[in-house]
């Protein structure tokens, strides 16, 4: 067992959204990622079956992968300009900021990169003992 959750978070440590969490969360993930469409979109969705998959092809990769209903609106949604912005909060812009990466684990430093907030004070809020949002520190196993 790795004892890797108990060092504290650096500027250098790398963060992603952990799914897992939200299955033990009282939070409920669907209604989340809703919130980070559009109106148009959320309406649309109205008479959709968020849980219909497709096959998506990642435009930069190739890589072809299923999608449901809500992962396609998201995947179109992060394409929009103002989709980070400083009119968001900070927690949302972050938890943006993976979405848009493939929840590819990003540090702090990375972060304000794409969000333009501070590193320090990105760190200091997802590198503490809350989580928010499932925004948790990365510790890859042996074989990543």
């Amino acid at each position: 067992m790795s004892l890797n959750y108990l060092i504290k978070p650096s500027i250098r440590t790398k963060f992603r959204i952990d799914y897992d969490w939200w299955e033990s969360s009282r939070d409920d993930l669907h209604i989340y990622l809703l919130t980070h469409l559009t109106r148009e979109q959320q309406t649309e969705l109205e008479q959709k079956d968020l849980y219909e998959s497709f096959d998506y092809v990642d435009p930069q990769t190739g890589e072809v992968f299923q999608l449901d209903t809500l992962g396609l609106a998201i995947r179109e949604s992060s394409q929009r300009e103002d989709f980070i912005s400083e009119h968001i909060g900070l927690i949302d812009s972050v938890f943006r900021a993976l979405l848009v990466n493939g929840n590819q684990p990003l540090n702090p430093l990375e972060l304000a990169e794409i969000t333009g907030r501070d590193a320090a004070t990105i760190l200091k809020t997802i590198g503490g003992v809350r989580i928010y949002r499932g925004i948790r520190p990365h510790h890859p196993t042996a074989g990543e």
